[in-house]
């Protein structure tokens, strides 16, 4: 206890220096900008710039990812209001009280609303959080490889049970994630290569933030892009139809801002919700959002408002979208499970700097944990408080352009992915990884299983091999001790109820895409593939353990399973993204490979200048002035930030005092 209270004190003390309070801010601002842009949301913030990352110590990390975690609902939340498009997922529930205040010229007064109420809900999440870890913190001492491991395979069955869709393709999204982390040298006793196919690039295994941003941002911006492309420039255009203010603005926001304490029974329910939820790996702020939406409704007091504007609703959605962060914070930092896809990538900070993340965590890198704790508390704080300042300037946000913004983005994840190693070879996987994780979205499956089964796909394996070989062998290591045959009982409950909503699944509704003749096609080559994987972990002479096998076997009949429902259910459905993202995906390689021979900056103008001229005709000016800021400017900042060498290519060496050699300096 005294360990404990001592790393609270230290991280609250980081959290005032100055250095914490400038990554804190700059994470906040970077947070409320992905939220506020329409399908660009805190995961794509924190994977765009995770690489940053190596250049800081894990405590700058996280004052920054808390930042961003803190900030994104809070600008999510001003589209859902002011546009009726929610800015992230976890703002879904905004619209359906906060657009109709801002028809009704109330778009202040939502936004202040909005503000205090996700404060306030913060507040709540982490006091709950700090009251939590005294009660844990001793029963996480007893853990061993064997409890740790039982923890991980629990957490991946309950993000298939949490999440909608069908649960089949959430458990072969989980297979790919853990199987894609098997890839290279390791084993059960001396290191082999597995899966590499005698390349030495993948000897070390996947590069963690190309995984990251491949599933998480390229993909997303893929389907963005590729939906402008096949569906015309319109479709990408969102604009605000109701733009006016009125002229009461500051009583609105003096209301707004005290409103969640009009209505403390529905507050403090909702915040008990939001963070329960939280704890819940995989669940996320959208379901905790509709739940709690949906206790405003049964036990509101004036049911005629609901749906056109009332406060207590909305109250109720705001409250849970932030404390459900101190849930996740729970699972995450006591035993190294994600509760979010944030939280993924908040463990995938630490493995980038070497820390090891379990139930070991909180007594070995305490003052880290607080420095995320406090870190998201400030955030909140500062977003809250921008947003309230800035609502009378919020409420008449025109709109945004996704064939502007999600084309830049896509340049930028490949420029963040690029720097980390200055490897070509990167930009490759990254682009394979962007095409696969985009037909896996387009066909229902889930990147977020994905991103966190290849998180957690290393923690399982490892400490499954570590309980082995501290019992020579013997299996009943795993309900050994009183903990782990607790934890194999519940895990053991978990998955038989998995299986029996896997066996039971049925079509999802409005999921003609996952029916279509490509979902078919997609299912069947995965399945083939998955198959010849499968023979090769078999083969005679296989070093590579018992769980690459057991993995892959588990994806076979998982994807015959989906590619039957697909073939029984098939329709005649048109998915114009699926043949746009083929024909981007074309246009990529096009782009890398002059980025190969002349250079990064050169590849990334050409593609943003063919895609903005040639596919969505705008003016040649405009489109080059664009090009000049998103493919030129930006990445040469982010170069000397970073000093990589993005304007080098095969022939900058070959042409010294042109484009290399004296003129430019050397990588």
């Amino acid at each position: 206890m005294d360990n404990l209270a001592s790393a609270l004190m230290e991280g609250l003390a980081q959290a005032t220096t100055f250095d914490a309070l400038v990554f804190m801010i700059f994470g906040t601002v970077v947070g409320y900008v992905f939220g506020i842009l329409p399908g660009l949301q805190s995961i794509t913030a924190m994977s765009v710039f995770l690489p940053l990352t190596y250049w800081w110590t894990p405590a700058q990390a996280m004052y920054f990812f808390a930042g961003i975690i803190g900030a994104a609902g809070n600008g999510g939340a001003v589209t859902a209001i002011v546009l009726n498009i929610p800015g992230t997922a976890q703002n879904a529930a905004t619209t359906l009280e906060g657009y109709p205040m801002t028809r009704a010229g109330r778009a202040v007064f939502a936004l202040n609303l909005s503000a205090s109420a996700s404060w306030l809900g913060a507040v709540f999440g982490v006091v709950v959080l700090v009251a939590l870890v005294p009660v844990f913190l001793p029963f996480l001492l007893s853990f061993g490889p064997a409890e740790t491991f039982w923890v991980a395979v629990f957490g991946l069955v309950t993000m298939v049970l949490a999440v909608a869709g069908s649960p089949a393709k959430g458990l072969v999204a989980i297979a790919i994630g853990v199987f894609l982390a098997i890839i290279g040298m390791g084993g059960p006793r001396l290191p082999v290569p597995r899966f590499t196919f005698g390349s030495s690039y993948l000897l070390d295994g996947l590069e963690i933030v190309v995984v990251i941003i491949g599933f998480l941002v390229v993909s997303e911006c893929l389907l963005q892009v590729a939906g402008v492309w096949a569906r015309g420039r319109d479709s990408g255009i969102a604009t605000n139809a109701v733009a006016r203010v009125g002229a009461d603005w500051k009583q609105q926001m003096r209301d707004g801002w005290m409103a969640p304490f009009r209505y403390p029974g529905i507050f403090l329910r909702s915040s008990a919700l939001g963070t329960a939820v939280g704890a819940l790996p995989g669940v996320g702020g959208t379901v905790a959002q509709f739940l709690s939406y949906n206790l405003a409704v049964a036990t509101t007091k004036d049911a005629s408002q609901i749906g056109k504007g009332a406060e207590d609703a909305l109250v109720a959605t705001e409250a849970a979208t932030n404390s459900k962060e101190g849930g996740a914070l729970f699972p995450t930092l006591l035993f190294g499970i994600p509760g979010n896809a944030e939280m993924a990538l908040v463990l995938a900070a630490w493995q980038i700097h070497g820390l090891e993340p379990g139930p070991s965590f909180m007594t070995t890198h305490g003052a880290l944990a607080w420095a995320l704790v406090f870190g998201l508390l400030f955030s909140n704080l500062v977003a809250s408080v921008g947003t309230a300042a800035a609502s009378p300037w919020l409420a008449r946000l025109p709109g945004f352009d996704m064939g502007i913004l999600a084309p830049a983005v896509l340049v930028a994840s490949l420029m963040s992915a690029y720097t980390v190693r200055s490897n070509f070879l990167d930009l490759g996987l990254l682009l394979g990884i962007g095409v696969f994780g985009a037909f896996l979205r387009l066909y229902g499956y889930s990147v977020i299983g994905v991103v966190i089964g290849f998180v957690l796909g290393d923690v399982i394996e490892r400490n499954f091999y570590t309980a082995l070989q501290s019992s020579l062998g013997d299996y009943s290591v795993f309900v050994g001790s009183p903990v782990a045959a607790v934890l194999a009982a519940i895990t053991g409950i978990a998955a038989l109820v998995c299986g029996v909503k896997v066996a039971r699944g049925r079509r999802e509704a409005a999921d003609a895409a996952g029916f279509s003749r490509g979902a078919i096609l997609f299912a069947a080559l995965m399945l083939a593939a998955t198959l010849a994987l499968l023979w090769q972990a078999m083969a005679p002479g296989w070093r590579g353990g018992s769980v690459a096998p057991g993995v892959l076997g588990l994806a076979v009949l998982l994807l015959a399973l989906v590619l039957l429902q697909a073939w029984r259910g098939r329709e005649a459905a048109s998915v114009p993204e699926a043949a746009a993202t083929l024909r981007l995906a074309a246009l990529l390689v096009a782009a890398l490979g002059v980025a190969l021979w002349l250079g990064f900056l050169a590849g990334m103008a050409a593609l943003l200048a063919a895609f903005w001229i040639g596919v969505q005709r705008r003016p040649p000016g405009r489109a080059l002035a664009l090009v000049a800021v998103f493919a030129l400017a930006l990445p040469l900042g982010f170069s000397w930030l970073v000093e990589s060498p993005l304007w080098r290519g095969v022939v900058a060496p070959l042409l010294p005092g042109v484009m290399g050699g004296e003129v430019m300096p050397s990588p």
